[in-house]
């Protein structure tokens, strides 16, 4: 059992919905292979920003329409967009051109997928420690819609109990990276996402997922 909450900063102000957070519930819950996807995306460029929330849409639309496998489906729909934004920088002057850095992850059952473009950035927490989840590898750091060659680094988690999984817009890298950030991410969901806003308050534009694990207790 997970808890799943998200927060998004625009123009200074906190806002229900926001271009850079994507929350897509499976419309088939009851389906072989039903899993949620959520999604960060963030401007990498320049005038980016009006893009991001059709981007954000176009990607969680296509990652349940064609889902085979969870990590197949996130492929596909990773790179329909990338394609979309790599034909109209083609088609655009270089101060026009538009790029974005996106983090998503897709949860099955206690599963949880993660697929990454840069900028992007993210945490796990397990047993009490912080792993630092962002691309590492020469493909996946360059932003969506820049490069020809393209491939997302996937990294899969259990969610066992108290487990958690935060992620969040590069700008929120600061401050969040303090050492009480594990101590943060342990609280129950409901606490740890309004800890978690006050430390992104005076971020002009950024959002946050955080997904939960519940304690065996309370499962």
């Amino acid at each position: 059992m997970v808890w799943v909450g998200q927060f998004g900063i625009a123009d200074g102000q906190a806002l229900e919905e926001t271009p850079w957070v994507g929350l897509y519930p499976d419309p088939h819950p009851d389906r072989d292979l039903a899993s949620d996807l959520y999604l960060i995306v963030d401007p990498a460029l320049p005038g980016s920003e009006e893009f991001v929330g059709e981007m954000k849409d176009a990607i969680g639309d296509m990652f349940h329409e064609t889902k085979f496998t969870v990590t197949g489906g996130i492929l596909r729909a990773l790179r329909s967009a990338h394609e979309n934004l790599m034909d109209w920088n083609k088609r655009s002057l270089k101060e026009h051109r538009v790029a974005a850095g996106i983090s998503c992850v897709a949860v099955q059952d206690d599963e949880a997928f993660v697929a990454q473009v840069g900028p992007a950035r993210a945490v796990y927490l397990h047993g009490g420690e912080i792993e630092a989840v962002e691309p590492g590898v020469i493909d996946a750091k360059e932003p969506f819609g820049l490069e020809e060659d393209f491939y997302p680094e996937f990294r899969r988690f259990e969610l066992g109990s108290g487990d958690r999984l935060l992620l969040f817009s590069p700008t929120l890298a600061e401050p969040l990276g303090g050492p009480e950030l594990a101590a943060t991410l342990s609280l129950a969901g409901e606490q740890a996402l309004p800890a978690l806003y006050e430390k992104a308050k005076g971020i002009e534009n950024c959002g946050a997922i955080l997904i939960a694990a519940a304690p065996a207790e309370a499962e």
